[in-house]
C-alpha cells in the first residue's frame, strides 16, 4: 500500500508541474435577469470531456488546459445553453469568463416547484463550506461516503484527518480522548450514550443516514465551549427539492463466520427488531434490593424470588447465516395550502454476525529480560460471538413559509440490539488448578432519538438572518441480564464444576441488570447581520444569540448471585456444583421451604447491589455570545467571547455533588487571503472540559472482556484548555483541497482515565492530572489528476490523502507516586494516515475505490506500578469496493472490508518506554476478524 501511496504523491507531483506549462479557464455563471448565482451548471470544452460544475458561488475553474482557442458550452436545467467561442488560453496564465444565462421560456414546469435547498452531500459543498468557514474545520461528505464500504458513522469517522477510533465507536480527535469532544446532530447536542464513561457511540448512526461530518477543531463564540478534540457535526439527510423512491438489498458474507457454527444465548421474539420484549428483564413482582438484603438467606422472599428466575446459562448452537440488509427512501414536495412543503424518509435494517477468537492474557511479573518471559496470571482464549439488529428512521419536513421564511423539522431514531456471546477457556494459575471454562451473556439494548424543529428568517434586503432552534434528544440504554460465571475441570471427576461464591460479586454465578435513561432539551436563537455592499463577498458582519442545555440522567443498575447457603449439607451443594449449565440453576435445584417446617437444600440467590448502584443527574448550561467578523485587506478578522453558566446536580448514596460554574471563553480567528485559492488561518481559543455523571458518581463496574473494575470520583473538577491552530489552504479547483496545519493544546486540571492501587482486581478510575499539552501537524490533500489530461485512466482518477503526526504529554505532578509521573495521552497515537485512490469511469458506469488506514502505538490503558500500561499496536487496514451504474439508475456493489485480516494486538509496555518490543513485551489480547465480503443492490426513481 505504501507503493500506492508513492504513486498518488508522483501524480500530484507532476500535475502540479503541468500547471506551471499551461493555462486555465475559470469564471461565474450567473442568471442574467437577477444576477445570482447558478449552482450545479456544466462548462465543458466543446470536442473535449474535460470541463467543471460550478460550485455553491456559481464560480468554475478548469485547470492545465493546453495554450490555444477554444468553445465552451454551458447548460443547466431550465436555461438555455449558452456557448461561448474564441476562449483564448495562454501558458501559465488564467482566462476569467462570466456567463449569464437565460432562463427557457419553452419550458413547462407542470409539477409543484418548491425553493432549492442548499445540497450539502457532495464533496464540492463539502470543500466550499471548508473554505467559508471561519475556523478550522475538516470532514466528510456522502459523496465519499458512498464510495467506500463503511457502515456506520464510526467507520465514517476515520477517513477524516486527525482522527482515529476506538473499540470500534469512540472517536479521538488530534489523540485527544474520547470524553474531550462535543457531538452535535444537526445542530443540536448528542447525549452521552455510555454507561461507563462520557463519550458518544457512533456505531449507532448507521453511514446511509448521513449527509456531511464536519469536525471544527478550533472553537468560535457560536459553537459550544466544552471541548478539546473537536465539535463533531453530524448532518443528517436532508429534503431537496428532487423528488424520488429509492430502495436497495445488501447480503454480506464474513470468512470465518458466515455458514459455520454460531453459539448464542436464548434471543427474545423481538430480538429481529433490536430490542428485549421483556424475555431478559426481571420477573414482574420480583423484591426490591431492599427486601432481599433485609431477609434471610433461606426465606420464603429468597425462595420464591430464586425460583422465579429462568435459568438462561446455556447457549445453543446453529450456522450462521449471511448478513443481510435493506434501505428504502422515498421523497416528495406537496403544497400545504399555500405553504410549499418537502418531506424525506429514510429507512435502514441491517442484521450482522460476527465471530473471532482472541487470546486474553494476564502477568503476575513483568519480565524486561528478552531471554527469559513474564510469569501467566492466566491463558484464555476468547470465542466471541456477536448477532447485531440496527434500524434507523430519518423522516424530515421542510416548510417554505415564504422566500425570505422557512422552518424545518428534524428526526432521527435508532435501535440497535446486540445479543453477545463470549465463551472463555484456558488457565487461570492464581486460581484453582486445571482447566477454566468462564462464559457470559451479554444483551445491549440502545436506542436514540434525536429531533430539531428550526426556522430561519432573513430581513427583505438578506442583510440580516434570524435563526432558532427547539431540540429533544433521548437515550435509552438496558443491559437486561447479564450472565457470567466460571467453571474450573475436575480431573478426578472428568467434568467441569461451577464455581459458587460465598457472598455475591460481579462474575461468579452472577445476573447484572441496568437500565440509563438520557433527556436532553435545547433551545436557541441567534441573529447575524452583515454591513456595508452585501453584493461583495466580503463584508463585515456581527453575530449574537443564546444557548440552553438542559440534560435529565436516570442510571440504576443491580445484581444477585447464586450461592449455596452455609447451614446445608456442603456435600450435597458440592453434587450440585456439577450439574450441567442448562439445568443447574433450574427451579428444582433452588432450596425450598417445606409445609411441615423443614427445607429441602438447594441453591438460593444473593442480593449484590448497594446503594452506589442507583444515581440521578441533572445539567442547566446557559450560554450567550458575540462574535464579529471585519475585512482589513486581505485579512479576515473575527473574534468574540461565549459566557457559559454550568450548573449540575447529582445525587448518589453519598452526599449530593453540586458544581456551578460560570465560564468566560474568548476567540479569535483570523485569516489571510494570499490569492483567490488560497489562505493562511491562525485561531486561538479558551475552552472548558467538565466531567460527566458517571465520571463523578461512585458506582463500581466490572468490565468481563478485560477482568478489571471501573469506578467514578465525585471530586473530578473541570478542566480549562488554550487551544491555537495555524493552516494553509489551497483550493486548486472546486472540490479540490490541499492543506498543512499545526495545532497545540495547553490543558489545566485534564481528566484522566488511570489505574488506581487497589488490592485485589485491577481497577480504573479518573483524576485531575496538574497539567498536560498535545500538539501536533496535520496534511490532507484532495485532487483530481484529471489536470493531467494525458489519459482517459488518469481524468477519471482522484486521490485522498490525509496524515497526522501528533505528540502530548501529561504531567500528575511531583506528588504522583504509584505511576509514571509523565506519559502520553491516554489513546493518543503518534502518527495517523488514511489514503484513498478513486476510479470512476461515467462512460461505463464503473469505480474502482480503495482505501488505507493506519494508526500508530497508542496507550488503551494506563498503568501503574503494579502493572503496565497496555498498548495497541498499528494495523494496515485496506477496503475495496468495485461498483456498476445501469442507465435505470440501478447500481450493483461489491465492498470488500479488511482486505488484509491484520491482526489487531494489545502488549503490555514492560519496561514503560512507549514502544513495543516482542521480544521483552508481552501480548494482552491478539485476534482477527476476518474479511466481510458485501453485494449490494440500489435502485432510484426518480419522479419527473
Amino acid at each position: 500500500m505504501l507503493r500506492s501511496i508513492l504513486l498518488s504523491l508522483s501524480f500530484l507531483i507532476i500535475s502540479f508541474a503541468a500547471w506551471a506549462q499551461n493555462g486555465t479557464i475559470g469564471g461565474i455563471v450567473t442568471d442574467a435577469k437577477s444576477g445570482e448565482a447558478i449552482v450545479g451548471a456544466n462548462v465543458i470544452i466543446q470536442g473535449t470531456q474535460v470541463g467543471a460544475v460550478t460550485d455553491v458561488e456559481g464560480k468554475f475553474t478548469i485547470a492545465n488546459v493546453k495554450p490555444g482557442t477554444y468553445t465552451l458550452a454551458i447548460t443547466f436545467i431550465t436555461y438555455k445553453a449558452n456557448i461561448v467561442a474564441d476562449v483564448v488560453v495562454e501558458s501559465a496564465k488564467r482566462t476569467d469568463l462570466k456567463v449569464p444565462m437565460q432562463e427557457d421560456s419553452a419550458t413547462e414546469l407542470t409539477e409543484i416547484v418548491v425553493a432549492a435547498t442548499r445540497e450539502i452531500n457532495n464533496d464540492m459543498s463539502l470543500i466550499n463550506a471548508i473554505k467559508e468557514s471561519k475556523l478550522v474545520v475538516s470532514g466528510i461528505s456522502a459523496e465519499q461516503i458512498i464510495k467506500l464500504p463503511d457502515n456506520d458513522a464510526a467507520q465514517v469517522m476515520k477517513r477524516v484527518p486527525g482522527v482515529t477510533i476506538v473499540d470500534n465507536r469512540f472517536v479521538l480527535v488530534r489523540g485527544v480522548p474520547d470524553r474531550y469532544n462535543q457531538v452535535m446532530i444537526n445542530g443540536a447536542i448528542a447525549p452521552s450514550t455510555e454507561v461507563d464513561k462520557r463519550t458518544f457511540a457512533f456505531d449507532l448512526i448507521p453511514s446511509g443516514a448521513i449527509d456531511q461530518l464536519l469536525i471544527y477543531k478550533s472553537a468560535t463564540p457560536d459553537l459550544p465551549g466544552d471541548f478539546a478534540g473537536g465539535v463533531i457535526q453530524v448532518k443528517t439527510k436532508q429534503t431537496t427539492s428532487d423528488e424520488y423512491t429509492s430502495f436497495g438489498l445488501n447480503f454480506g458474507y464474513r470468512a470465518n463466520t458466515t455458514l459455520k457454527d454460531f453459539n448464542e444465548s436464548a434471543k427474545s421474539p423481538t430480538d429481529f427488531l433490536g430490542f428485549d420484549n421483556g424475555f431478559r428483564s426481571l420477573p414482574s413482582g420480583f423484591p426490591s434490593v431492599e427486601a432481599l438484603k433485609t431477609t434471610g438467606q433461606v426465606s420464603p422472599l429468597r425462595e420464591q424470588a430464586g425460583k422465579s428466575l429462568s435459568n438462561q446459562f446455556d447457549y445453543t448452537t446453529s450456522r450462521a447465516p449471511v448478513d443481510y440488509g435493506f434501505n428504502f427512501g422515498y421523497a416528495r414536495n406537496v403544497m400545504l395550502g399555500r405553504v410549499r412543503a418537502s418531506t424525506l424518509t429514510s429507512l435502514n435494517y441491517s442484521v450482522n454476525y460476527q465471530y473471532y477468537k482472541a487470546s486474553f492474557n494476564r502477568y503476575t511479573t513483568f519480565d524486561t529480560n528478552p531471554e527469559t518471559k513474564s510469569d501467566f496470571q492466566n491463558d484464555f482464549k476468547d470465542s466471541n460471538y456477536s448477532h447485531e439488529t440496527k434500524i434507523s428512521l430519518i423522516h424530515n419536513w421542510l416548510f417554505n413559509l415564504s422566500d425570505r421564511n422557512k422552518i424545518e423539522f428534524k428526526n432521527l431514531l435508532v435501535q440497535i440490539g446486540d445479543n453477545k456471546t463470549t465463551l472463555r477457556e484456558g488457565h487461570d494459575y492464581t486460581q484453582l488448578p486445571g482447566l477454566w471454562n468462564n462464559n457470559s451473556y451479554y444483551y445491549l439494548s440502545r436506542f436514540i432519538y434525536s429531533g430539531q424543529l428550526e426556522g430561519t428568517y432573513s430581513l427583505k434586503d438578506n442583510s440580516g438572518k434570524f435563526n432558532w432552534m427547539l431540540a429533544m434528544n433521548y437515550v435509552d440504554r438496558s443491559e437486561p441480564d447479564y450472565r457470567k460465571f466460571r467453571r474450573n475441570f475436575d480431573d478426578t471427576r472428568s467434568e467441569f464444576r461451577m464455581i459458587l461464591p460465598p457472598g455475591s460479586n460481579l462474575f461468579d454465578a452472577n445476573r447484572y441488570f441496568s437500565s440509563l435513561t438520557d433527556n436532553g432539551y435545547q433551545n436557541s436563537v441567534t441573529f447575524e447581520k452583515k454591513f456595508g455592499n452585501l453584493d461583495e463577498k466580503r463584508t463585515p458582519s456581527l453575530k449574537a444569540g443564546y444557548f440552553l442545555d438542559y440534560k435529565k440522567r436516570a442510571f440504576s443498575a443491580r445484581y444477585v448471585s447464586y450461592l449455596y447457603p452455609a447451614n446445608f449439607d456442603g456435600a450435597y451443594g458440592n453434587e450440585l456444583s456439577y450439574l450441567p449449565i442448562n439445568t443447574i440453576f433450574s427451579q428444582q435445584n433452588m432450596f425450598t421451604n417445606n409445609a411441615d417446617g423443614t427445607q429441602s437444600p438447594g441453591f438460593a440467590i444473593q442480593e449484590g447491589s448497594d446503594p452506589s448502584f442507583v444515581y440521578h443527574g441533572k445539567t442547566l448550561v446557559t450560554s450567550g455570545f458575540v462574535m464579529g467578523n471585519v475585512p482589513v485587506g486581505k485579512f479576515d478578522i473575527g473574534g468574540g467571547v461565549r459566557v457559559e453558566h454550568f450548573d449540575q446536580k447529582l445525587e448518589t448514596y453519598l452526599d449530593p455533588v453540586h458544581n456551578v460554574k460560570t465560564s468566560i471563553l474568548p476567540s479569535a480567528n483570523i485569516a489571510y487571503n494570499l490569492t483567490e485559492r488560497s489562505l493562511l488561518r491562525v485561531a486561538y481559543s479558551k475552552t472548558v472540559n467538565r466531567p460527566e455523571f458517571r465520571e463523578l458518581a461512585p458506582f463500581l463496574f466490572y468490565q468481563f472482556e478485560y477482568n478489571l473494575n471501573l469506578i467514578g470520583n465525585p471530586t473530578l473538577k473541570p478542566a480549562t484548555i488554550d487551544n491555537i491552530d495555524l493552516r494553509w489552504e489551497l483550493y486548486p479547483n472546486p472540490g479540490e483541497l490541499i492543506s498543512f496545519g499545526a495545532f497545540y493544546k495547553n490543558f489545566k486540571n485534564p481528566i484522566e482515565f488511570y489505574q488506581q492501587n487497589a488490592s485485589g482486581n485491577i481497577q480504573f478510575s479518573y483524576q485531575n492530572a496538574p497539567k498536560a499539552y498535545t500538539t501536533g501537524v496535520e496534511l490532507e490533500v484532495r485532487k483530481s489528476l484529471a489536470s493531467l489530461g494525458v489519459s482517459k485512466f488518469l481524468r477519471n482518477l482522484s486521490v485522498n490523502i490525509n496524515s497526522s503526526l501528533m505528540k502530548s504529554e501529561v504531567d500528575m505532578g511531583p506528588d504522583v507516586t504509584f505511576q509514571k509521573r509523565r506519559r502520553p495521552l491516554q489513546g493518543q497515537s503518534p502518527y495517523v494516515i488514511n489514503s484513498g485512490l478513486y476510479y470512476n469511469d461515467p462512460d461505463l458506469g464503473y469505480s474502482v475505490n480503495i482505501a488505507y488506514n493506519v494508526i500508530g502505538n497508542r496507550i488503551m490503558a494506563v498503568g501503574s506500578v503494579i502493572a503496565p500500561s497496555w498498548i495497541e499496536r498499528p494495523r494496515n487496514a485496506v477496503d475495496l469496493q468495485v461498483a456498476k451504474e445501469f442507465k435505470n439508475s440501478m447500481e450493483i456493489k461489491l465492498n470488500v472490508q479488511n482486505v488484509l485480516n491484520a491482526k489487531y494486538r494489545i502488549f503490555q509496555d514492560n519496561d514503560e518506554n512507549q514502544k513495543i518490543d516482542e521480544k521483552i513485551d508481552d501480548p494482552i489480547q491478539v485476534y482477527q476478524t476476518s474479511q466481510l465480503f458485501t453485494l449490494s443492490w440500489s435502485w432510484k426513481f426518480m419522479k419527473k
